[in-house]
Formats: C-alpha cells, sequence, structure tokens
C-alpha cells in the first residue's frame, strides 16, 4: 500500500524542522488566547467535518513533488479519516483505537494507539479540532496574522519529541483552515492544502461503516 497522508507524515517528517518557532504571539493556558479567542472558538465549533485535500510531497532526490489527492473527513466521535483517492486508493482510520489502513483491495494494516510512530497522528487530531486545551501542555503554540489571513505553529515541548516531529503549520482565511505544512528542509516537505470543506456536515450510515470504525 502507498502510505496515505498521516503515514507520509510520519515518515517523511519524523525528522521536521521547528520552523518559525521564535514568531508570532505565543498563547498559553496561564495567559489564555486573547484577541484570537473568537477564531479559535469558530474553528473549534466546525464539528463533523468533510473537505477535499491536495497533498505535496517534496523530497530532495526528486525534481518534481509527489502530487495526491483526497478526502479528510473529521468526526468529534469518531476520530479522524483519511480516504486517498490518486493516484491509488487507500483509507486512513485514526482513532482512540489506534492507526487502521485500509487499500482498494481491501487489505488492512493496523497499529496499537500508543506506538511512538503514531505521534504525528495524535498531534494531528487535536490540533484539526483546534482543542488548545488538550494541546497545551503537549506543544508551545504560536499564532500570527496579516489581515485576513493567519497561521498557527504548534511546537513539541518534549526535546525528545520536537527533535522527531518538529513543528506543524496551520493556515488559513477568515474562519476556514486552508494549508498545513511538515518541513524537514526547503528540499523535503510536506504541504496540504484543503479545498471545498463542508462543517457540521451528517455522514451517512455508509460513509460511517467505510471511513471509521
Amino acid at each position: 500500500m502507498r502510505p496515505p497522508l498521516a503515514v507520509a507524515l510520519m515518515l517523511a517528517c519524523l525528522c521536521a524542522a521547528r520552523g518559525e518557532q521564535g514568531t508570532g504571539l505565543l498563547l498559553s493556558a496561564e495567559t489564555g488566547e486573547g484577541e484570537w479567542k473568537p477564531l479559535i472558538d469558530s474553528l473549534a465549533a466546525k464539528g463533523a467535518i468533510r473537505a477535499d485535500f491536495a497533498e505535496r510531497r517534496f523530497f530532495p532526490f526528486r525534481r518534481q513533488p509527489m502530487l495526491l489527492n483526497g478526502v479528510l473527513r473529521i468526526s468529534p466521535e469518531r476520530g479522524l479519516s483519511l480516504e486517498y483517492t490518486s493516484p491509488e486508493r487507500n483509507v486512513l482510520i485514526a482513532d482512540s483505537a489506534g492507526l487502521l489502513l485500509k487499500d482498494a483491495g481491501g487489505r488492512r494494516r493496523e497499529m496499537p494507539a500508543g506506538s511512538r510512530a503514531l505521534a504525528a497522528i495524535e498531534s494531528l487530531l487535536p490540533i484539526m479540532r483546534f482543542d488548545l486545551a488538550a494541546l497545551y501542555p503537549r506543544f508551545v503554540i504560536r499564532a500570527s496574522r496579516s489581515g485576513s489571513n493567519w497561521t498557527f505553529v504548534f511546537t513539541p515541548r518534549d526535546p525528545e519529541t520536537a527533535g522527531s516531529l518538529g513543528a506543524i503549520t496551520v493556515g488559513g482565511e477568515g474562519s476556514e483552515v486552508l494549508q498545513l505544512e511538515f518541513r524537514r528542509s526547503a528540499s523535503q516537505r510536506v504541504e496540504i492544502t484543503v479545498g471545498r470543506t463542508e462543517a457540521g456536515t451528517a455522514f451517512s450510515p455508509a460513509e460511517l461503516k467505510e471511513f471509521f470504525r
């Protein structure tokens, strides 16, 4: 199976650079979110989400990035699901039980919760939900703004985790998440562009069966 998005993030970005850690306003449990609270509340209140995404994986040994497309689904109750639609179809399910990978042929691979390799996925879930209460103990969070555009940089507090996972950058405009980036270097990074998004969506029974567990 070709590794889908979150697996690629684990493999390609385990040694990600720490990014722009020192820029932007520092948010913390002690100081709160201040002027950022309305935006964070609106992002956290989106509920179930279905969104198209395009991913570009940059590697130093490739002249052109690897291009992948798919559909992201987030259920507050069931976790995160990533359906790759091209170039190969794969489904990744990340929830409290761990990680499940399914390919078009029905083959399945599982990785239990608590595995060190799941650090990127376990971080991505609360980040996509903007659950800052869960994020503050684990990340240094900085926010910056330019007009209606905004950026959050999440850097692990634990030095060992920071050395392996690095920083995760989330950017958007208004109340929409538009980009995520996991960067190891200028020539080795993963960029995700979020397209059409449906917030507060209701997944059909067929979707719940296929894309969650």
